[in-house]
């Protein structure tokens, strides 16, 4: 499990570079979000305290480099990350019929949670002209994160099964 947080943050820094690369070429709207969708994929992958961490880091990477307010995005990704776990325990999220309607649903949850913190002027149609494109985006993006996290995770941590997999462990049997 470790190896796939460290993965994740990884896969992370490279997205927002990525990103932060692309923005002079496409407009804003067009590119993803890039914490929000690995904070996903970790919350469909990486239970527990390790996950929680790794979803802050996430989210503390991304609010260093974008120069705003210092804890926002590590709050939102943390934020996303649980009613990722939790929407694990619900549903199904790793089908992706599933998994679009539910970042589309994130993207427009985490465009509260920074209208609450940062305190955004209005909620007028310049905001919604970049948020409706972006919640599209991290939608369709979001079923190519997960399919990258479960590829990279299965050759760096080849014991770590994979979600819905069943492990069989043929040194106990039964008696």
């Amino acid at each position: 499990m470790r190896r796939t947080a460290l993965v994740a943050w990884g896969l992370a820094l490279v997205g927002l570079w990525i990103v932060g690369s692309a923005a002079t070429w496409l407009p804003r709207a067009w590119l993803p979000d890039v914490t929000l969708l690995v904070a996903v994929a970790l919350g469909l992958r990486v239970p527990g305290a390790l996950g929680l961490a790794t979803a802050w880091a996430v989210g503390g990477t991304a609010d260093l480099l974008s120069g705003g307010p210092l804890g926002q995005h590590a709050l939102l990704d943390l934020g996303a990350w649980l009613l990722t776990r939790v929407g694990v325990h619900r549903v199904d999220l790793a089908r992706g019929v599933v998994l679009v309607p539910f970042v589309a649903t994130l993207s427009a949850l985490q465009l509260l949670g920074q209208w609450a913190l940062t305190g955004i002027p209005g909620l007028g149609r310049e905001v919604f002209a970049i948020a409706i494109p972006q919640a599209l985006v991290n939608a369709v993006v979001a079923l190519a994160f997960q399919r990258l996290l479960e590829g990279l995770s299965g050759r760096v941590d080849p014991d770590d099964p994979g979600p819905g997999s069943l492990r069989i462990d043929a040194a106990t049997g039964l008696r």
